[in-house]
């Protein structure tokens, strides 16, 4: 009676992670087998692999997807890049997607995605307005010498 536990049940061959799609599991099982991945799957899936990095301790992974993100920062993924910094509590990633908004400040807040973007994260949105003004206020400063 002792011997066993009739609440258990029983184990189970199959690891679920909902998190990520068929495709998003397949360039995850890729780079852990490989430890890099072909261009086009990195681009198609960097975001979601990097959440994953961030929630499995993928170290390699995570720097991988880093160095990604950080090299093809532009004007139409930079709020892509701020966001997911920002979910993972990136300091590197964050800042250098803040600047790169700052400095492309005109090109990025006239875009429909930035009107999406801005009421689905308020918070982000108040940075992205301080980090302006203080460097608009820096710029100012440094001019004045």
């Amino acid at each position: 009676m002792l011997d066993s536990d009739g609440c258990k049940s029983a184990p189970s061959d199959t690891i679920t992670l909902p998190e990520l799609s068929h495709e998003e599991l397949e360039s995850l099982m890729d780079f852990l087998y490989c430890g890099n991945l072909p261009p086009e799957k990195v681009e198609k899936h960097v975001y979601a692999l990097f959440l994953a990095s961030d929630k499995y301790g993928i170290s390699h992974l995570h720097e991988f997807c880093e160095r990604h993100m950080l090299g093809s920062l532009n004007s139409s993924n930079a709020l892509d890049v701020l966001e997911i910094s920002d979910v993972c509590s990136n300091k590197t990633l964050k800042d250098t997607a803040l600047n790169f908004i700052v400095k492309n400040m005109e090109d990025i807040v006239f875009s429909a995605k930035y009107e999406a973007f801005a009421p689905k994260n308020p918070h982000l949105y108040v940075q992205i307005t301080r980090a302006f003004f203080m460097d608009a206020k820096t710029r100012r400063n440094n001019s004045a010498v």
